[in-house]
């Protein structure tokens, strides 16, 4: 029997509650009825290429026990997932070449395929759209990619090496553009050597370059059907007013499945299995996938998603942890990654990504480095992951994958050597030792107090709970900042070295339970224990705010997701280098939004890129440094692993990865998706 702490039993109690009046507090979940119509709803639907309009009513009924049809599709044949960043702000557009367009709407999940997928999961590069790995000349300056045959676009025309050569050749005559940054800095060329093999020519050495912009963890380049884009494009140059004005709607598929529908506010994107999904990588490589319909849903707050799962009206949600427990509790179809709900998992621990908080180290004061360290260790790291994750999230202070098996030996051990020994100035002749190996401890500590049965065995807290953090000194901060010029006065409040009140904000683009807002979150609940005048401030992605610079501080990934196969740290440290650097606050940044850059980091960075990925001997060293380097300076604070805590039904479909089967990436807004759909079979109701 699961075992509810009080705060999941009032949060259950009141999700309970709000059931019977969840219209009165969240929008309706679309639902095809025969009564009771409320309101009805236009949505734009694309239909081979025709657009029409049709009604779906939108209804607001008291839970019932089964849904044969929701929002106007065979619930036994369709998969509903929520749709990660929530409401869309571009609803009719899917020009992902152009900008953002929440491609977790299902372009990246169901409708795109890359040349390879990062399998974090398995631990391996899955060959997609390229029949195989690349093929870099001796000089690493000559890549060949050879596709897929028989791959066509869902408008029965074949992709090709055209279109690879085609794709890389607009987006680097296209400032602005996704990937133009890099591409342009790098292609010299791009040519189709035969039907099914690409050739592109570098600037300069880079065995890597596929991996920076080809290879698909959470977004890559992704190939253009030349015969739609080419009309953008005469004698080498872009119409880039035309092409950043095209919605590219109804997008064409080279994957499993086609756009069926989408709400025109922005609340849903419903996509269909292709008739000829044979003909995609997806069907190739995995074989069909199950559902006949995916659609993806913004279904609200955590109270309105926990009543959508309960009435069986959606199959993989993003949720967090009391609500994870309260909709397990409620219902024995749903579970978490992990069988068992207790401390510390509530997802993979495989994730690649480091969540935390990034300085705008262009904007005064956090271009000081001594501000960066006083912020840091004003943050007491077991309190910030109680309040960001109830503490189930491994302690994860460094810009690498503490908990990755593959980093421990060429980096971690190394790593826990040097900082017993790392001391930073805080002014006046005095040096301090800022790393805590006993953080993890006390963080088991806390959560035997809130009942949770959690080993003593050393071994096993640094496996799952972390290696250490940075401590929490708030008398240190308090000297580092007076180094700095701040002055406190007889208020208590800390004022700039220009003797104004320093008022600054933490900034997040992401909704509740996102690692992105908890992070942002924890950090200012301990900046404001510590008695700093900060703000809270909640955005939308639309807004591109960290990209352009206009934040203080924002909750996001501290660094480059690192492929967990080698010791290779390029991809964790690129977007450092100062060639994708934007000094102008205001402007659009393509490389990491903290706009930290050092010439010592540019010059490794350019000694591994022209070394082979798997020269382990070279690499250790130089990663190393890398490593030590960001830890100096502090451009950001990581937090912990970075956490996108989910629950799955087995009401209507089966078969979903977990911690006892973990055939795949078990997240819904990866372009993995595709494949776990492969795995899924219907229950039979």
């Amino acid at each position: 029997m699961k075992k509810l702490t009080r705060r999941d039993f009032l949060r259950l109690s009141a999700m309970t509650a709000a059931g019977a009046v969840v219209a009165a507090c969240a929008a309706p979940t679309p639902m095809v009825v025969e009564k009771e119509v409320i309101k009805e709803v236009p949505v734009e639907k694309v239909v081979e290429k025709e657009k029409v309009v049709e009604k779906v009513v939108t209804a607001t009924p008291l839970p019932v026990a089964k849904a044969e049809v929701v929002m106007g599709f065979p619930r036994r044949e369709t998969v509903f997932a929520q749709q990660l960043t929530t409401r869309n702000a571009t609803p009719s557009n899917f020009n992902e070449w152009a900008g953002w367009r929440q491609r977790d709407r299902g372009m990246q999940q169901v409708m795109n395929e890359s040349l390879w997928v990062d399998d974090f999961e398995r631990g391996e590069i899955i060959n997609a759209l390229a029949s195989a790995p690349p093929e870099y000349s001796e000089d690493f300056k000559t890549l060949t990619i050879k596709l897929r045959q028989g791959v066509y676009w869902s408008d029965n025309v074949e992709v090709t090496a055209d279109d690879l050569a085609f794709t890389v050749e607009f987006i680097k005559a296209t400032p602005a553009a996704s990937y133009n940054a890099s591409v342009a800095l790098q292609v010299e060329s791009a040519k189709a050597a035969d039907k099914y093999t690409a050739v592109i020519q570098l600037k300069n050495p880079n065995p890597r370059f596929h991996y920076e912009n080809f290879c698909d963890l959470w977004g890559s380049l992704w190939v253009m059907p030349k015969h739609v884009f080419e009309k953008f494009m005469k004698d080498g140059k872009v119409d880039t007013e035309a092409f950043f004005a095209f919605e590219y709607n109804p997008p064409l598929s080279n994957g499993p499945y086609v756009l069926k529908s989408f709400d025109p506010a922005g609340y849903w994107t419903a996509w269909e299995k292709r008739e000829d999904w044979a003909r995609t990588p997806t069907g190739m490589v995995f074989g069909e996938p199950k559902p006949k319909y995916v659609v993806f849903v913004d279904y609200g707050d955590f109270t309105a998603r926990v009543i959508a799962m309960i009435r069986h009206e959606v199959d993989m949600i993003d949720l967090d942890l009391p609500a994870i427990r309260a909709v397990t509790a409620a219902d024995p179809s749903t579970r978490g990654y992990f069988a068992n709900q207790d401390f510390p998992w509530i997802q993979s621990n495989r994730h690649p990504g480091v969540g935390g908080v990034v300085f705008n180290t262009l904007k005064p004061p956090f271009n000081n480095k001594d501000v960066r360290w006083a912020l840091t260790l004003a943050i007491d790291p077991v309190s910030y992951d109680m309040t960001a994750y109830d503490g189930a999230a491994a302690l994860n202070p460094l810009p690498i994958v503490v908990n990755a098996p593959q980093m421990k030996k060429p980096y971690i051990d190394p790593l826990m050597a040097w900082l017993q020994d790392f001391t930073i100035d805080v002014g006046g002749g005095e040096t301090f030792k800022p790393w805590d190996p006993t953080a993890p401890a006390r963080l088991a500590a806390e959560a035997k107090k809130r009942g949770f049965k959690v080993p003593d065995d050393p071994e096993w807290i640094k496996t799952n709970l972390g290696y250490g953090a940075w401590k929490y000194a708030p008398d240190v901060a308090a000297k580092l900042l007076k180094k700095a010029g701040f002055t406190q006065g007889a208020d208590k409040k800390w004022r700039l070295p220009d003797g104004t009140p320093w008022q600054f904000s933490v900034y997040t683009q992401d909704t509740p339970g996102r690692w992105t807002y908890q992070n942002a979150q924890a950090a200012y609940v301990e900046w404001r224990r510590f008695g700093l005048d900060v703000r809270f401030e909640v955005g939308d992605p639309g807004q591109l705010r960290i990209a352009m610079g206009n934040f203080d501080v924002a909750g996001t990934q501290t660094h480059g997701s690192n492929y967990l196969e080698n010791p290779d740290l390029f991809r964790t440290f690129t977007a450092f280098n100062t060639a994708y650097l934007e000094k102008e606050l205001g402007k659009q940044q393509f490389g990491h939004p903290s706009r930290w850059t050092n010439p010592r980091v540019d010059e490794i960075l350019n000694k591994i890129q022209v070394s082979d990925p798997n020269d382990a001997a070279l690499l250790q060293p130089l990663g190393m440094e890398l490593l030590e380097l960001y830890i100096k300076e502090m451009p950001a604070i990581s937090g912990t692993t970075s956490l996108d805590p989910y629950a799955v039904s087995s009401y209507y479909w089966t078969g979903w990865p977990s911690a006892e089967n973990h055939f795949t990436v078990p997240y819904h807004h990866y372009p993995n998706f595709k494949y776990l759909l492969t795995f899924l079979k219907p229950s039979g109701k």
